[in-house]
């Protein structure tokens, strides 16, 4: 695996395209929890799952190539706010 400072832009977007997902499922999850709660074994499992993603998000977010990065990353930023939130609750 090569360091990820030698990400091609179409590697970089790949990542961005992925975060995406997770802010979907963060988002989906929190308006209507019902059915993460079927796939993920109960109100805990939904609440792993929203972990999982949030952490996904910070760790990406840290990356070197989604610093220098200029798009709007807002969704990212919210969506860990969010799902951190709906951890806790």
């Amino acid at each position: 695996m090569m360091p990820e400072e030698w990400l091609s832009e179409d590697e970089i977007n790949q990542h961005f395209v992925a975060m995406g997902h997770s802010v979907d499922l963060i988002d989906d999850t929190i308006a209507d929890d019902t059915e993460a709660k079927k796939m993920n074994g109960g109100p805990q499992g939904a609440k792993d799952m929203v972990k999982r993603n949030t952490d996904h998000l910070e760790l990406q977010l840290g990356k070197s190539w989604a610093i220098a990065d200029n798009r709007d990353k807002s969704s990212y930023t919210d969506a860990i706010t969010a799902g951190k939130a709906y951890i806790d609750s």
